[in-house]
């Protein structure tokens, strides 16, 4: 069986939960879980309200998603 593809989504973190978990507002005012791998958990180690992530969200659970790209407020106004 053929793996599913990912969705890509972009969305503003509103609520830092852990190092590793954020909840994130999407465009279509959608909210939703995110988080990271092991490998990637220093990823969202400097995450704060505001920001603008990456998520990839899997075809079959639309409730959570990978955080992939992390863009702190301090990189995007500059």
């Amino acid at each position: 069986m053929p793996r599913a593809e990912a969705i890509r989504v972009s969305g503003c973190v509103v609520e830092v939960l852990s190092h590793r978990l954020v909840r994130v507002e999407l465009e279509n005012d959608h909210r939703m879980m995110g988080h990271t791998t092991r490998a990637t958990s220093g990823l969202l180690a400097e995450a704060a309200v505001g920001d603008t992530v990456v998520l990839e969200v899997s075809t079959f659970d639309l409730s959570k998603g990978r955080v992939v790209q992390l863009n702190s407020l301090e990189t995007t106004t500059k």
